[in-house]
């Protein structure tokens, strides 16, 4: 049997479309052999060439018969007036992913291909993050590793969710997110019952530290769901420091820490879920300067991101007492 799959390209990041883009890219790129999978791809190479008509035959090999230049550039005009319409534009006409117009960081802001072993950060300092679910929510713990003369911020995750939540979205048969996945890769822990167990996240933490010496000069967290937490993580020898969730605290670090992104120094290992919070992830301004980060919808999760942005708090507030001791 033969099957012919035809699409273009969206602003939900990794879901099943990732998943078979990046296979395609693989194999055409010769990276990976498969003689059942063809994979024909028309897209430009880079997110600038949207303005420029030369290049936009790269992802449109029918222009001029199935779609007409004027109409292309009559979207491409629209866009470049209206910003809400380039996601549209660079998804639909231009086969290049992007993010929700809302989000925070843009796809292009968040991709980077760097990765490394856990040998790379054996015996570092770190600054630990932590969001815990209130209830069945996604759980997740970060490590923010840096090394001396390195600019690289290296960034270990893990996340948790309660084995009832799974088992409820597969009931409803929804495609909120390819958990099962991510567990069989050792990115997530499937907790038993119906909320996450907290000394799993506090047995992941001593797990880092005593297999891979990285050692956590602070971790945050937020003060306000912590709990019996914070006690069992300081009886495991962590130095626990509370992170007040909202717009005065958050702002300043969540700038820096856009830019970190922005300049490719963040180092995530392409970890799967990082990259979706990350997409999940919009910018709630108040006042004249204060931002903080929401769900672009209720559905999505931003776990990830906040977890990050909390150990970015205390690296900021921090930051010259932890590099002395990085060195």
């Amino acid at each position: 049997p033969l099957v012919v799959m035809i699409t273009t390209a969206g602003t939900v990041r990794e879901c099943i479309f990732d998943n078979m883009y990046e296979l395609a890219c693989d194999l055409a790129d010769g990276k990976k052999k498969d003689d059942t999978f063809l994979p024909i791809l028309y897209e430009i190479d880079s997110r600038d060439e949207w303005t420029n008509p030369q290049m936009w035959i790269k992802a449109n090999p029918g222009l001029g018969a199935i779609k007409q230049y004027k109409t292309l550039a009559a979207f491409v005009e629209r866009a470049k007036n209206n910003p809400a319409d380039l996601p549209g534009v660079l998804c639909k006409d231009f086969n290049y992913r992007e993010n929700d117009n809302s989000v925070w960081l843009s796809y292009d802001q968040i991709k980077n291909d760097a990765v490394f072993d856990m040998s790379e950060v054996y015996n570092t300092y770190a600054i630990g993050g932590c969001d815990l679910s209130a209830t069945t929510d996604l759980t997740a713990a970060t490590l923010l590793i840096r090394k001396p003369d390195d600019k690289t911020v290296y960034v270990l995750q893990h996340y948790f969710l309660p084995q009832a939540r799974v088992e409820h979205l597969e009931e409803k048969n929804t495609n909120e997110a390819p958990y099962r996945l991510w567990a069989d890769r050792g990115l997530l822990t499937i907790c038993d019952g119906n909320r996450v167990t907290f000394s799993d996240v506090t047995a992941w933490f001593c797990q880092m530290r005593d297999e891979h010496k990285i050692d956590a000069f602070k971790v945050g967290y937020d003060r306000a769901l912590a709990g019996y937490w914070v006690e069992e993580m300081k009886s495991n020898g962590f130095t626990m420091e509370p992170v007040a969730q909202g717009p005065f605290t958050w702002s300043q670090p969540m700038r820096e820490m856009g830019a970190a992104f922005a300049d490719k120094i963040v180092n995530y290992n392409k970890n799967p879920i990082l990259i979706w919070c990350l997409s999940n992830t919009a910018v709630k301004k108040s006042g004249v300067n204060n931002i903080q980060p929401v769900k672009i919808t209720d559905k999505r999760r931003i776990d990830g991101a906040v977890s990050l942005l909390n150990a970015w708090v205390i690296y900021v507030k921090y930051y010259d007492d932890f590099m002395y001791n990085v060195g």
